[in-house]
């Protein structure tokens, strides 16, 4: 049996059909892929869910197989028998990695890690290359392997690039977005060295942290360039500056220079500002030298149309490019492009304006977004294919994953079930407030945006006592472990105004946030008669003890709202009224022994130790707090301390990992207690214990509760991961070693089973949509009498009836009104919701905001009401599935296919690359022996 196949709709499935033939789609011929491609075993991570066994470290010569965790698989859920369904031609490529092989030089020592490449990226070919490095690049760094053949090509193909003027008259750049540990700083040091040996002898390396300066400076001198002198931030500049000009040291160089001082005014003496300081060194706009933006994913939050909404960052790396039209532009991160909205900053790459197919990047974004992941996946490849791009990453081979779900006890049952009861009567006191004052609708989405924070925090308080206790266990192996969070909680602190040696207590951040809530947002003043819009707001949600300039006075005050304002306080602060657990950090290191056995890498400046005495971490306005994280790096990489703690400040840049040349060898437990929102923090922070010349892998463990609502963080940074692998590495897959993909909640097929769902709350229906099981609805809730039914096969229509209504009742406490209009079409009927509503798109908004709001629930409806959720999923899934309509990915084509004819669909005017459709023969069947083979058994 043949079918015939289009051999590029079996990499975007459905989305080809949409293609306009006259746009250019990004894929190349089938030529201009290598008939055989070099593969060695799948390099695919254990399965989530394993359980940890402390384990001797492996030696480098025999690493650890993850088909050793895959025999300890738990048993599958309805999410995995959904996979039973799906076709043969949608079968998943099960080589997401492929062993990194360099191709394009001859010359140079192999990369002393064990490097991949994601599949898709390795079947595509950078390039030939005619550029004398070795020129510049010494034969004694070649054959030492200072730089290893993995750097020495990306210096060539960024070098290369650098020749090339786009249509629009500005020098093409190159993006570095190999994963964290493989060496992207010695790469940025071999395209400084060779730019200076050819005579451009100034060069602007910009990063995250200043603590970074000390690693281009053993970059620099690891190549041997003692020569190139590294100027250390523009107050360098400042200092140099003498009556006669610029002192002899500075005039030439490798300024490094942090992000935050780029977009800084600079004071008095610098004219124009940091900025044009730079502009002004690096020789004026028509300076050709090399500009590197390391960890330039600090750059991405740029907004199209609305330059006012963009960060002050994007908008500065922006008007740097377009002032020096002829630098040598280097983008450098592992993370570059969480997200096809944040690449407006790699304006050298080509993609739009003058002589390419999009006209602005507005354009080439709404056409990006509306193809899908897959156009994002074919991008990727078309940038390696354009000599614009490469992406080699540390081939997760020998790391181990799994994901441990921390119960909560009891008391942590109550404990949250407690807190969401205050924030229920928080609701209805601000909902009285507003109907006293005639106050606007602003303050709710503070109220919900501080509700989520509260939430997400105690769920990492929660965590504690489970973490802990793996870390112990850890140790007690002789694994050394490293503890992941994002914040610290220091603003609660803050807000107290706590003195070095103040006996305070362990501070609550939880309750501090409730605290300070009530005291900046609860609504007192009475809105003035006429105010409307923005004034009615203003009016309506400023505090009574704290009126801005312009409000009324005090005399004009509620005198209830103020009444119930300052009971709220009273309860809020009162630790037996409402119970809430102490700052986590703080916990976590009095728990594991200490500041004296624990590293601490975060941005915060003090804490509470011992009994509860605040002190300083080091002292205030020196240069002490600036190299405190580099100090507990060592302390760490040195085995004074076995335990790290990395916070979202200190997760870039720095290593943790079990290196050849540190002391402390012990195999890393990577315990990751809170995700991030976005992927790149995710992945920045999984690098950290992760590099080149590592003895062995290390153990990551994702820590979750077993609440419902807490899904929420990891669907946030799922949905960004399978962006981010499209984007940077040609798969959806390829982002981390970490698999979320199944908590991919915000898809369309996510959206669609929460509709179905609401439907059925509606209209309180007697019978579950299509497809859904009610075993799998209430695995995890309290109705014994709708288990046992359910396992029995005897449930009625009025039990069905009775749980719908009792999940209308959940949804109107999360604020989620399931109400209709006239014409029947479903609406968000809550006032508070009612300006989100009108801007439209609420859509598209559904799943964040169900997931949002399902922290506000007690735990057992919450995980009742997210299991329904959940169950739709999978429904729709097997439905999708089942009719042709599910992709998740690279495919391969199962059988012999054979080329039958090549069609030229687009020729580029400017490269002459050529668009071309194959159409292949698909042979599926088996052969006369495999057959009787088969029917003899």
């Amino acid at each position: 049996m043949s079918e015939r196949m289009n051999w590029a709709s079996q990499i975007v499935a459905q989305e080809m059909d949409r293609m306009d033939a006259s746009q250019p789609a990004y894929i190349k011929s089938a030529a201009q892929v290598p008939q055989v491609v070099w593969k060695e075993r799948p390099l695919r991570p254990a399965p989530l869910g394993t359980p940890y066994q402390p384990t001797q470290a492996p030696s480098p010569a025999q690493p650890v197989p993850a088909q050793q965790l895959q025999q300890q698989q738990q048993p599958r859920s309805a999410g995995d028998q959904a996979g039973e369904d799906e076709s043969v031609s949608e079968a998943l490529s099960k080589d997401v990695f492929s062993t990194y092989v360099c191709r394009s030089l001859q010359r140079g020592i192999p990369h002393p890690g064990d490097i991949a490449e994601a599949s898709g990226l390795s079947a595509c070919l950078l390039p030939k290359s005619e550029y004398p490095l070795f020129d510049a690049i010494t034969d004694s760094i070649v054959e030492s392997g200072r730089l290893s053949q993995l750097q020495l090509e990306g210096v060539l193909y960024a070098s290369t690039k650098h020749l090339q003027i786009l249509p629009s008259g500005e020098r093409a750049g190159f993006f570095i977005g190999d994963g964290a540990g493989v060496g992207k700083g010695r790469q940025i040091a071999g395209i400084v060295l060779d730019n200076f040996a050819r005579g451009r002898r100034r060069a602007l390396w910009l990063s995250t942290s200043s603590d970074l300066h000390h690693d281009a400076e053993r970059d620099l001198r690891d190549l041997g360039c003692h020569g190139i002198h590294v100027i250390n931030n523009c107050q360098a500049l400042d200092r140099g500056q003498k009556a006669l000009g610029m002192s002899k040291d500075l005039k030439e160089g490798v300024l490094f220079m942090t992000y935050s001082t780029l977009i800084s005014a600079g004071g008095k003496a610098v004219k124009g500002g940091r900025l044009q300081q730079v502009i002004d060194w690096l020789g004026g706009t028509s300076y050709d030298g090399v500009i590197v933006f390391d960890e330039c994913h600090k750059a991405k939050n740029f907004t199209p149309g609305a330059e006012a909404q963009s960060t002050k960052v994007s908008a500065t790396v922006m008007a740097l490019q377009q002032q020096l039209p002829c630098a040598r532009i280097v983008y450098c991160s592992a993370t570059g492009i969480s997200e096809v909205g944040n690449m407006a900053y790699c304006m050298r790459l080509g993609l739009w304006g003058k002589g390419s197919a999009f006209e602005d990047f507005e354009a080439f974004l709404d056409s990006m977004k509306k193809r899908g992941v897959s156009f994002l996946e074919m991008l990727a490849m078309e940038m390696k294919l354009e000599g614009f791009y490469v992406a080699r990453g540390l081939s997760f081979r020998e790391a181990e994953f799994t994901e441990m779900e921390c119960d909560l006890t009891p008391a942590q049952r109550a404990c949250y079930d407690a807190a969401v009861q205050e924030w229920v009567h928080l609701r209805q006191g601000v909902g009285h407030a507003l109907t006293l004052t005639g106050g606007g609708r602003e303050v709710w989405k503070v109220f919900w945006a501080t509700q989520q924070r509260f939430f997400k925090l105690l769920c990492v308080s929660m965590k504690v006592p489970s973490v802990v206790r793996e870390a112990k266990g850890a140790l007690a192996a002789g694994h050394a472990v490293v503890i992941g969070l994002q914040a610290t909680g220091e603003a609660a602190a803050q807000a107290l105004d706590l003195r070095p040696g103040q006996a305070c207590g362990y501070v609550s951040v939880t309750r501090e946030m409730l605290v300070r809530f009530v005291q900046t947002q609860f609504p007192t003043r009475k809105e003035p008669l006429g105010a409307t819009g923005a004034d009615a707001a203003d009016a309506g949600t400023g505090a009574g003890s704290q009126p801005q300039a312009g409000a009324p006075a005090a005399e004009e005050q509620d005198q209830g709202c103020v009444n119930m304002q300052r009971a709220l306080l009273e309860r809020f602060r009162d630790p037996e009224q409402v119970d809430l657990p102490p700052n986590f950090l703080d916990d976590l290191i009095a728990q594991l022994g200490g500041p004296q056995a624990v590293a601490e890498m975060t941005g915060r400046k003090g804490r509470i130790v011992g009994s509860g005495v605040y002190e300083l971490r080091a002292k205030p306005d020196s240069a002490e707090l600036d190299s405190l994280n580099v100090k507990e790096t060592q302390s760490f990489m040195d085995g004074r301390k076995l335990v790290a703690i990395v916070s979202d400040a200190a997760s870039t840049g720095i290593s943790l990992h079990a290196s050849k040349t540190c002391k402390n060898q012990r195999r890393r437990v990577h315990l990751t207690i809170e995700l991030p929102w976005s992927a790149d923090k995710a992945i920045q922070q999984l690098g950290r214990s992760h590099r080149s010349n590592q003895v062995c892998g290390p153990l990551y463990k994702l820590l979750v509760t077993d609440l419902g609502g807490e899904k929420r963080f990891a669907a946030a940074v799922a949905r960004r991961l399978q962006s981010l692998g499209a984007l940077t590495r040609g798969d959806r897959r390829a982002a981390s070693g970490v698999d979320l993909s199944d908590s991919n909640f915000d898809s369309p097929l996510g959206r669609k089973s929460l509709r179905r769902m609401y439907d059925a709350i509606v209209q309180e229906a007697g019978d579950l949509p299509a497809g859904v099981q009610l075993v799998d609805v209430v695995r995890h809730s309290d109705h014994t009498d709708l288990k046992a039914a359910a396992a029995a096969g005897t449930v009625t229509c009025e039990q069905i009836e009775e749980l719908h209504r009792e999940l209308r009742e959940n949804c109107d406490t999360m604020g989620i009104g399931l109400g209709g209009d006239p014409q029947g079409r479903r609406r968000d009927t809550v006032a508070e919701d009612g300006i989100a509503a009108a801007a439209g798109g609420k859509d598209l908004g559904d799943v964040k905001r169900f997931l949002n709001r399902l922290l506000g629930l007690p735990v057992a409806r919450q995980n009742l009401l997210f299991a329904y959720f959940e169950a739709c999923l999978h429904a729709e899934t097997r439905a999708a599935k089942a009719e042709g309509r599910y992709f998740e990915g690279m495919s391969e084509l199962a059988g012999a296919p054979r080329l039958q004819r090549s069609d030229v669909v687009w020729t580029d005017a400017h490269s002459g690359l050529q668009t071309v459709r194959n159409v292949l023969e698909v042979d599926r069947g088996m052969t006369f022996q495999a057959a009787v083979a088969r029917l003899e058994r």
